[in-house]
């Protein structure tokens, strides 16, 4: 004679027998959104300024059959992220952007993909005074947006940033020779005040260049090699705080030459 399972058992058995026809029968495959409205969708959240919700949308557009889609989608992801200016967000739209000219290399849109790029390691850059390797790597991506792309709209924008990161690296220079001068190392001073003038001639702040690199001459005893930089400085700055100091200088009323000078400013 055969054993009558417990009633709670047989009811537990019952259900499984119910319920699992039931679910595989109610599962229905979701629809797939359509990708010109799901771009739009996620374009419309671009504009708002809502970045990561224009991140969803993006994500969510089928770009399987739509090859230059996918590159669209994937630029203006990395757009979004770039927008959204943390530092987590700035390391995901560089690598989304470096992605990009890999997989799209010829696209009319890698121009603008290596600018950004550039841009992404330019807003990593130290402070003046600090490790400037970042500095220099934007600035060789900057580079070759022009060298790339010379027909490039982006081609003006990069010598814009590239010229801002050189002004930069001045300033990280100019820094470093104020404080080899005060300490009287006048030829470490030396070193990089001639960098500045060899790499940026044109720099907007080569007065109190020429003025720390007259003063180290003329302190070290190349007296006339330092009044002639003193000399150009007051021609070319007549009328800055460094080009009337330079004249006092070069009248006999400056500074003593055996010791460093005070900094001056405008």
């Amino acid at each position: 004679m055969l054993k009558r399972a417990p009633v709670g058992l047989e009811v537990l058995l019952l259900l499984v027998l119910i319920l699992v026809p039931a679910c595989g029968g109610a599962a229905k495959p979701q629809p797939l959104l359509d990708p010109a409205a799901t771009y739009a969708k996620a374009e419309a959240f671009m504009t708002a300024r809502q970045f990561s919700k224009a991140i969803q949308w993006f994500q969510k557009v089928n770009t399987a059959q739509n090859r230059e889609l996918r590159a669209q989608v994937h630029l203006r992801l990395a757009d979004a992220y770039f927008e959204q200016k943390g530092i987590l967000d700035l390391a995901e739209a560089q690598g989304r952007y470096l992605s990009f000219l890999n997989a799209f290399p010829l696209s009319d849109q890698a121009s603008y993909a290596q600018y950004r790029f550039a841009q992404c390691l330019q807003r990593n850059a130290s402070k003046p005074e600090r490790d400037q390797t970042t500095t220099y790597q934007a600035m060789g991506e900057f580079r070759k947006v022009e060298e790339l792309y010379p027909n490039s709209p982006w081609v003006d924008e990069a010598r814009a940033e590239l010229a801002a990161l050189e002004d930069h690296l001045a300033e990280d220079a100019l820094l470093k020779a104020r404080f080899y001068y005060r300490r009287k190392s006048f030829t470490a001073a030396e070193n990089r005040l001639r960098g500045i003038l060899s790499d940026n001639p044109d720099w907007d702040g080569r007065d109190e260049v020429f003025y720390l690199l007259g003063m180290s001459l003329r302190i070290r005893g190349q007296v006339d090699a330092g009044n002639a930089v003193l000399q150009r400085l007051q021609a070319e700055f007549p009328d800055s705080n460094f080009g009337r100091k330079a004249g006092k200088v070069l009248g006999g009323d400056g500074p003593d030459s055996e010791e460093p000078a005070g900094d001056a400013t405008g």
